[in-house]
């Protein structure tokens, strides 16, 4: 968006910070599922304070995603480089009292990278970025867990998609629910769901008629016109904040809250009926304790993940940093 609008309607405290050198920077933080009597089951009341993630010079980590493997659990993350301007995705190994073993580099590419949805699916391990930059959405196989990975296909698109969650599997196809940014303006987005499945086989030609080109790739990736998405007005609210989780016996959507002038203010939770859903409650950044941070700081709360023991949470907040130039 137009940087000068932005300015002109930032909260002046905040416009002052910026021009005296402070950039807008994020970190991932992780807590104990909370338990206590009182405590809100989502972050957005009680519960003990978040503990912030160590990560490496000259980079900011967003956009945590969880998954499973052999019962140890991965984390995978958008690393900004501030020198290059760009992200690339690691991964670390998360325990379950919250500590890590290092940072590693899974996935760079020439453009950027973040929002890392990594998946089981018939027998082999997926990744789906956001490389909304490239205008694709793109399919990568796991070569050797968890650093190794090669591209199967690339989508082009002539929108920027961003953030694609599964909201469906089934041996032949998966179903995706993205976002499209506005072009004239990326903080608005509309919902576009996907089917991406195996390329089915040409039908036998008719007697006398040429067989078809085969594609030569191994998927197609299928808008779903039924979804009746193609024609929704763009809005501040239709982007995933992180996967599809059950909570008790509900099926929750974490979703991002952006502002006119700002991205990815809040959180906002619905639990899904059917082909809808209902709101539940939201996370604001004046309701999130994050230890070694000052509330005055904190700006944004942008992407949320938990399994049984952990939930993990990336916050924007202003600070002056360094980068590796």
């Amino acid at each position: 968006m137009n940087q000068l609008y932005r300015a002109l309607h930032m909260p002046p405290g905040r416009l002052l910070r910026k021009l005296t050198g402070e950039k807008e920077i994020y970190t991932i933080a992780v807590r104990p599922v909370p338990t206590a009597e009182g405590a809100d089951p989502l972050p957005a009341l009680g519960g003990a304070p978040y503990t912030q993630l160590p990560g490496r010079e000259g980079f900011w980590y967003a956009d945590p995603l969880l998954y499973r493997r052999n019962g140890a659990r991965y984390l995978f993350a958008e690393a900004m480089d501030l020198a290059a301007g760009k992200g690339r995705i690691e991964v670390c190994h998360l325990l379950d009292n919250g500590t890590t073993e290092g940072w590693q580099v899974a996935l760079e590419e020439d453009f950027h990278l973040s929002f890392p949805t990594v998946f089981d699916w018939n027998g082999e391990t997926w990744m789906i970025p956001e490389s909304g930059n490239d205008h694709s959405l793109r399919l990568y196989r796991c070569k050797n867990f968890p650093t190794e990975w090669e591209l199967v296909q690339r989508f082009g698109d002539q929108g920027e998609l961003c953030d694609a969650i599964l909201v469906d599997r089934t041996p032949d196809a998966l179903t995706l629910l993205c976002s499209e940014t506005n072009p004239e303006n990326q903080l608005y987005v509309r919902w576009r769901r996907f089917t991406l499945r195996k390329t089915v086989p040409a039908p036998e030609p008719l007697p006398g008629t040429e067989p078809p080109e085969p594609s030569g790739e191994p998927f197609q990736l299928l808008p779903d016109e039924a979804f009746n998405l193609q024609h929704r007005e763009f809005d501040l609210t239709s982007r995933n904040a992180g996967p599809l989780f059950v909570l008790g016996e509900q099926v929750i959507h974490p979703t991002q809250v952006s502002t006119t002038v700002d991205y990815g203010v809040y959180l906002q939770f619905s639990a899904r009926r059917g082909s809808s859903e209902v709101p539940m409650c939201a996370a604001l950044p004046a309701a999130v304790r994050i230890q070694g941070l000052d509330p005055k700081d904190m700006i944004g709360i942008h992407t949320y993940c938990r399994d049984d023991h952990l939930e993990i949470i990336d916050a924007r907040y202003l600070a002056k940093v360094k980068t590796n130039s």
